[in-house]
Formats: structure tokens, sequence, C-alpha cells
């Protein structure tokens, strides 16, 4: 072998696999900073989605598995409440 990577075509179904897999585990690290170490949460999982679609470039689902992935994993259980509504001061 010389070392040189062969490109093997592959289905649609499974492009689309692989790339959902490199977005959750991409998304589920990145979400593993806000979580560890008893950080409070201080956004809400919708804004910590918004970001991570403009930031990470990810998908709503991706996001989700990855939401769901970096919660069980830290065991921060306290995750899947919502957070405190807060008031917004009309300007």
């Amino acid at each position: 072998m010389t070392g040189k990577k062969v490109a093997v075509p592959v289905s649609r179904r499974e492009a689309l696999s692989a790339k959902a897999a490199d977005e959750t585990g991409r998304c589920t690290a990145w979400l593993l900073d806000f979580m560890q170490d008893d950080k409070p949460k201080f956004l809400t999982k919708t804004e910590l989605c918004h970001a991570a679609m403009s930031e990470l470039g990810v998908s709503k689902n991706s996001f989700n598995y990855a939401w769901i992935n970096a919660i069980e994993q830290t065991g921060r259980r306290d995750w899947y409440e919502p957070l405190r509504r807060r008031y917004r001061i009309k300007s």
C-alpha cells in the first residue's frame, strides 16, 4: 500500500449519516463546555440551539441529539428543566 486514500463512492444515506454524526459530535463537544464543572445554566435550550446552528453550522436535529448526549455524559439532568423566565426591560 502506498498510503493513498481511495475515494469510495458512498450512498446518499451513508453520506447524510456521516454528516449527522460529525455535526452531533462537534455540537456535543461544544455543549460539554457549558455543562461541565457545575456551571450554571444561563441560556435557554433554544438560545443555545440558535448559537450552535450559527457558530457550528449544525442542524436542529443534530443539536437535539447532542443536547441529550451532553446531558447524559455530564450527568447534569438539571439541564432538562427549563430555565427560569427572564423579564426583559422595555426600552
